[in-house]
């Protein structure tokens, strides 16, 4: 019980963890048949403690001895709920922690078959300390080592952009004024030259009627033409004026907007999120892997599915890069020029025949990002996306939901 006391209180304090939080439940077997025991009772634990929580199985055997090490890998995530979990871990498991597993595991018996340890994931787990199939994971995963305080600082810098971006947006609202109220005289004057232009037709009415025009008249429509032409000049003028400022404005103002997504960016991807995100990160032009994987469990069910899937994801992620692949074709939309991805390309005929339309289709989809996003690099780029309407968020809406996040993940921490 102090083992498991002394882990929870080192967890708490600056250990560097790994983020997004992780936790790793481990057991020992002797033989090889025992490996479908192993992962279930692994999976038994990982259920009756934190259900719903994604897990990973890996298996390392160790040379000489016969043993077989086997771990469950916990994807708490990057919410504070995730971190109290990953930290609930030494306490869930007494006595039989990463201290615990690592005194067995060295000792000349081993680590006692069956017996199961958990323990939060830390640096030494993302550096192979615990297990090499284990940091290797992790690594390859993307995981950092990072401890709490620095998750709070980096939320604590994302709400100052948040803050200097709600700022900028008031600070462009204000310089637009003067323009608005330009446009708004031009409305009044033209409200004006409308009135003057019925006094006109009235007047050519009148003209009719009578036959002729009297001294008064002559000098009514002189003034009126005067007043009419003072008035069509100044609306060029204002009109020019104003239209050059706002082009200017929407130029600095769209320069300005994607530096801000591309700080969004980077705090979308630090900050912590829940699994219920709804804004987030997508790589643009980069391949969808799921219809890959359904098309070879179809295609080759019992020759290695998984590693084919792989192989042919990695060949089209490739081809994807090719710029001497060119699979578009020009149309006309609403009166301008679209490239469009050509569907008789031959490449992708072919792969539509051999894996069906929705691996095409994933092919299709990423060239078309790609195109859009980087048709001259031809390399995925992140976007800020709605996930649950399937679209570009926009930056609104992302600083909202930034906003609305931190204010959660701070209630979780103050509880």
């Amino acid at each position: 019980m102090a083992d498991a006391e002394a882990e929870t209180h080192n967890a708490g304090g600056g250990e560097l963890l790994v983020w997004p939080w992780t936790g790793i439940l481990a057991t020992t077997t002797d033989d090889d048949d025992a490996t479908a025991d192993a992962a279930s009772t692994l999976a038994f634990h990982a259920h009756q403690h934190f259900a719903g929580v994604p897990t990973t199985a890996l298996q390392e055997a160790t040379a000489g001895d016969g043993h077989h090490h086997h771990f469950l890998v916990l994807h708490f995530g990057k919410s504070w709920a995730g971190l109290r979990d990953a930290m609930s871990l030494p306490g869930r498991f007494p006595g039989a922690g990463r201290r615990e597993w690592r005194r067995r595991r060295s000792s000349r018996e081993g680590a006692t078959s069956g017996a199961v340890y958990g323990w939060p994931a830390g640096e030494d787990d993302l550096r192979g300390g615990d297990g090499v199939v284990v940091g290797r994971f992790l690594r390859e995963a993307g995981g950092a080592a990072r401890s709490a305080e620095d998750v709070e600082r980096d939320e604590g810098r994302v709400a100052a952009k948040l803050a200097a971006i709600d700022g900028e947006h008031e600070r462009r609202a204000q310089e637009m004024e003067p323009i608005y109220a330009k446009l708004h005289q031009l409305e009044k004057q033209l409200e004006q030259r409308q009135a003057l232009e019925a006094t006109i037709r009235q007047m050519n009415m009148n003209l009719q009627a009578r036959g002729r025009l009297g001294n008064e008249d002559h000098e009514h429509i002189y003034s009126i033409m005067v007043c009419l032409r003072t008035i069509v000049d100044e609306e060029k003028e204002m009109l020019a004026d104003s239209c050059a400022e706002i082009m200017k404005r929407l130029r600095t103002n769209s320069d300005e907007l994607e530096e801000y997504r591309q700080e969004l960016i980077k705090g979308v991807e630090n900050m912590t999120i829940t699994a219920s995100t709804t804004i987030g990160i997508k790589r643009m032009g980069e391949l969808d892997e799921r219809p890959f994987h359904l098309a070879c469990k179809r295609r080759h069910r019992d020759d290695d599915p998984g590693g084919k899937a792989a192989m042919l994801i990695s060949y089209w992620q490739e081809e994807l890069k090719n710029p001497s692949w060119h699979p578009f074709k020009i149309i006309q939309v609403d009166g301008e020029d679209k490239g469009v991805v050509d569907e008789d390309d031959p490449k992708l005929r072919q792969l539509c025949k051999d894996y069906g339309d929705s691996v095409c289709s994933a092919v299709k989809a990423a060239m078309a990002e790609l195109n859009e996003y980087n048709p001259h690099g031809r390399y995925a780029m992140n976007e800020l996306w709605n996930f649950r309407e399937g679209r570009k968020a926009t930056t609104t809406e992302v600083v909202k939901y930034i906003s609305d996040q931190l204010k959660t993940n701070s209630s979780q921490s103050d509880n």
